[in-house]
């Protein structure tokens, strides 16, 4: 098996150099935080899209995914299938109402749709997951990287960082952007060798089926249990996560635009199965025993499946191909991290920053804000991608107990607020305390598998939302019978806990699961006062909100108003993109074997003849997009003329 050499880093380090250039092209774009955030509402739907289906890549799926793969066989193909149905649900339910809400960031809309006290404590939970979950990925593109290239994993970690903190600095969301299409172009090339280069090791597609164990659906890796109710539990959290917002739905001009942004995610997802799954499986039949090889024997006891991806692409990829795959990988960890720390900047930015301590602030200012802002996230998560690399828990245990902790409480009011339109301003913030008391309760006191941790956290959390304006009412005018309710729920949920216990019966176990199942009845009266609060000033607020939702975005005076501009990237990716197919032909002068000359010729010349294809219809929309403008602001010239 070959070992990275000259030519592999001098890929890696020319790709770097693509991306920190076209970081610092995007300095010129982004005038202030709204083009910072969102692209000034401006951005292709294509290319959101694209980012979009990215924004779930990172080294995670090469590494944590691949380990799980190996271990659990065809079982990860349907997890690697949740995705196609959650983004066409999911953008069904609510993009458009995204793209009306006319926000940049995801809670933004809370200050009015609820209040000012839920806008913050969602604030601070949904930076806090998403924080961690970008600590997760970075060591995992640095637990890829470092025994590749031979440097010491904690300063792996620091220089990967370091670079993606430096990018996100300067590019804000037209850097992601522009990246997530270069990074989609190589990624889905590279890959689209790997996978059937890898089916030859073992005799094709029939030989994979044949010699892969039967499909099971009870399984449990590094110590925690993976059955068909995770599978169900990941889809309930993936549907809702969507709906409850993401920047690619409102970062573009129009409604419809938003809705073509979550199907195309979904029609690119169809190729994840494929892809990133199926090498792998090749690797688990190839290498039943990876003790026997050597290249993972340093790292038995680190979880060595989680370098099978990796392997495969050193032993039959020719070098230069290997640089090229490894950039690409931490390519997409890159922007999947920028976008992170884009994202949570723009939390602490708008919804943080400005609800505690301004009134109001310039968008100039706010760009400033948001740069100190992702240089501070970045930071974090540096220090705990260090923690996370060495821990014994495993990459995808990790990013497994974030997201199905964190995210329900915070998905389901995001989503369904902006569906339900009678629940009260105080609601979210009932749902997200539920939601979190049961999910911590059911996983961490109780031991639950997965899949019915979320099964309950998810009922519990939308029952006491989208209940609110009932228990409102009973507050008001039947309190006996809201004390019996809220008793009720006590006595439900210790019964439910305390015969689920799935570990080893301790003291303190039980007395949490008590302390929860008081705690989640006696709330329900408290949050029952709380939501029957809503006066009518609430309510005209909230009226006022949904007419915003209700109300068609006006591209000519809301997009192009005050002589914005399209941006056409294409002509920009592609020129990135011929730069990367140059550089792998080069490749070709090291003296490779007539086969692995074939392997770059046919990469080399995708690359070039795709980049060529988006610079030349990128020219040529750029005439389009300046005659769109033009008609959408002669339209609104004349609107005003006639007023």
């Amino acid at each position: 098996m070959k070992s990275v050499n000259v030519f592999d880093i001098s890929v890696i380090f020319a790709y770097f150099l693509v991306m920190l250039a076209i970081g610092i092209y995007f300095v010129r774009i982004n005038k202030g935080g709204k083009d910072y955030f969102t692209g000034g509402g401006m951005v292709p739907w294509w290319m959101s899209g694209i980012s979009l289906y990215m924004g779930n890549f990172s080294a995670w799926i090469f590494t944590g995914a691949a380990g799980f793969a190996y271990a659990t066989g065809l079982f990860t193909m349907l997890y690697f299938c949740v995705g196609i149905i959650a983004y066409i649900v999911g953008t069904k339910l609510n993009a458009v109402r995204w793209r009306r809400t006319r926000s940049i960031s995801p809670l933004e809309y809370t200050h009015t749709r609820f209040n000012i006290p839920t806008q913050q404590f969602l604030s601070w939970v949904v930076a806090t997951n998403f924080t961690l979950s970008g600590g997760v990925q970075l060591a995992s593109t640095c637990k890829l990287l470092a025994p590749v290239i031979g440097f010491d994993i904690s300063f792996t970690v620091l220089l990967i960082g370091t670079v993606i903190l430096i990018y996100t600095f300067l590019g804000g969301m037209w850097a992601d952007s522009v990246m997530d299409v270069v990074q989609w172009t190589i990624l889905l090339s590279i890959t689209f060798l790997v996978m059937p280069l890898s089916l030859q090791l073992i005799g094709g597609v029939d030989g994979l089926l044949e010699k892969l164990p039967p499909i099971t659906f009870d399984h449990t890796y590094n110590g925690v249990r993976y059955t068909e109710h995770w599978l169900l539990g990941i889809l309930i959290i993936s549907i809702t996560g969507f709906a409850s917002g993401g920047r690619q739905f409102y970062s573009v001009k129009d409604e419809k635009s938003a809705r073509r942004v979550g199907y195309f995610a979904a029609c690119l997802a169809l190729s994840v199965p494929l892809l990133f799954g199926i090498p792998p499986l090749v690797a688990k039949v190839y290498w039943p025993d990876l003790a026997q090889v050597d290249f993972f024997r340093p790292f038995l006891d680190k979880n060595p499946q989680d370098l099978v991806f990796i392997g495969l692409v050193m032993k039959l990829l020719p070098h230069g191909l290997i640089g090229l795959f490894i950039a690409a990988m931490l390519g997409a960890t890159m922007t999947t991290l920028s976008s992170v720390f884009n994202f949570v900047s723009s939390i602490y930015t708008r919804d943080i920053y400005l609800g505690l301590f301004h009134t109001q602030l310039s968008d100039e200012r706010m760009l400033k804000v948001g740069r100190m802002a992702s240089l501070v996230v970045g930071l974090i998560v540096i220090g705990l991608a260090t923690f996370f690399v060495n821990s014994k828990f495993g990459i995808f245990n990790l990013m497994q107990a974030f997201f199905t902790l964190l995210n329900i409480p915070v998905t389901v009011p995001l989503a369904f607020g902006l569906i339900n339109r009678k629940v009260p301003r105080w609601s979210a913030l009932g749902a997200i305390t539920w939601g979190l008391i049961v999910g911590a309760t059911t996983r961490y006191v109780l031991g639950w598998d997965i899949g019915p941790q979320v099964y309950l956290a998810f009922t519990m959390t939308l029952g006491i939302f989208t209940t609110a304006h009932y228990t409102a009412r009973m507050y008001k005018t039947n309190k006996p019978l809201l004390a019996l309710t809220s008793a009720a729920v006590t006595v439900a949920t210790y019964a439910l806990f305390s015969n689920t216990m799935n570990v080893e019966y301790e003291t303190w176990r039980a007395t949490l699961s008590v302390a929860s199942s008081i705690a989640l009845g006696a709330s329900l009266f408290a949050f029952a006062r709380l939501f029957a609060q809503q006066s009518e000033e609430d309510t005209r607020v909230v009226a006022e909100f949904f007419r915003k939702v209700d109300t068609p975005i006006d591209v000519a005076r809301e997009v192009y108003g005050g002589g914005k501009r399209q941006v056409s990237t294409m002509p920009l990716v592609g020129k990135a993109v011929i730069v990367m197919g140059g550089l792998v032909s080069l490749v070709t002068l090291t003296g490779l074997t007539p086969g692995e000359v074939k392997l770059v010729a046919i990469l080399s010349g995708t690359l070039v003849l795709f980049g060529a294809a988006m610079w030349f219809f990128g020219k040529r929309s750029e005439a389009k997009f300046e005659a769109e403008r033009a008609l959408f602001t002669t339209a609104a010239t004349d609107e005003q003329t006639k007023i």
